[in-house]
């Protein structure tokens, strides 16, 4: 067991589990996640309250086919902003932009790593140029997605 923050609450191996099967499966009942994991439905809805108050599971999220959508193109790009650039100005465009999927402040040579989902190539130059032109992107670096490797399922 390892203490999860100055609170005096603890993470075990029963959090773990519980952890587990909500990555995998968020949709699951109480019930069956209780069977899983040998605790009662009730025990279990308790549990996973404890680690949403904690602050823990942040959240429930579903699973898209971007490709479904047509958006075939997911990329990573860093963007380094110029020394004028306004940041909160940035920030918003960022939010307003429906290809930036999310959005790191981050350490080092840039200044935010961003996730972008486009519907092919032209359009993530549209957004490159674009940035580059009205917002103060003074230098970026993007690499393209072939593959997502799945860490969770082996």
């Amino acid at each position: 067991m390892r203490t999860i923050s100055g609170d005096s609450q603890v993470f075990d191996e029963v959090d773990r589990l519980i952890l587990d099967d909500l990555r995998e499966t968020a949709r699951i009942t109480w019930t069956e996640l209780g069977q899983r994991i040998g605790l009662s439905a009730t025990a279990t809805a308790d549990r996973v309250r404890r680690l949403e108050g904690l602050g823990v599971l942040r959240g429930y999220h579903a699973e898209i086919d971007l490709s479904a959508l047509g958006i075939g193109l997911r990329a990573i790009t860093e963007i380094r902003l110029n020394r004028d650039a306004d940041i909160k100005a940035f920030e918003s465009r960022l939010a307003e932009t429906t290809q930036v999927q999310s959005a790191m402040h981050v350490t080092g040579r840039f200044d935010y790593a961003l996730f972008l989902a486009c519907e092919d190539v032209p359009t993530l130059d549209h957004l490159l140029i674009r940035w580059r032109e009205e917002d103060g992107v003074e230098e970026f670096s993007t690499r393209i997605i072939l593959r997502e490797v799945d860490l969770w399922n082996g």
